[in-house]
């Protein structure tokens, strides 16, 4: 059963930071604004559903690792590297849901519509926090596993 888990999470976390890296480098690399609304528009929805699921993924399957392997009342103490790397790697997926959902509400509100100033800011600010905590939540996840083998 572990094994099944730990395959799903790590599946999961591949589809949810590839497709973060890969919408992250389209804002850059389309320049031109009119290309960058059509490509959003048209994948964004598709993504928001896809990167939903496989977040839940990511989340449940972490729990029930953390759960299984006893670890889960460690989070939120610092006594040990083991201990320090759970809590910093919970606090970050805190944050990382918090910036998805305000940018997957702000998408959704403003999707086909003219986003205001302060939307387009949270949007791609949440964008921004998204794409680095991914890799934060992956250093500390690395981490965590070494520290447990």
């Amino acid at each position: 059963m572990f094994q099944t888990v730990l395959y799903m999470h790590i599946l999961a976390a591949c589809s949810w930071t590839g497709g973060s890296i890969l919408l992250f480098a389209l804002g850059i690399l389309i320049r031109d604004s009119r290309q960058q609304s059509a490509v959003y528009g048209a994948i964004g929805p598709l993504y928001g559903y896809f990167a939903s699921f496989w977040l839940l993924v990511l989340l449940g399957s972490g729990f029930w690792m953390a759960w299984h392997y006893g670890i889960i009342n460690l989070i939120g103490k610092s006594d040990t590297t083991l201990q320090y790397s759970l809590s910093a790697k919970a606090f970050a997926v805190l944050l990382l849901l918090f910036a998805t959902v305000t940018h997957l509400v702000i998408a959704f509100k403003v999707h086909g519509k003219k986003a205001t100033k302060l939307q387009t800011v949270l949007s791609r600010g949440g964008s921004m926090a998204i794409f680095i905590l991914n890799f934060i939540i992956l250093w500390f996840s690395v981490n965590i596993r070494s520290l447990l083998y």
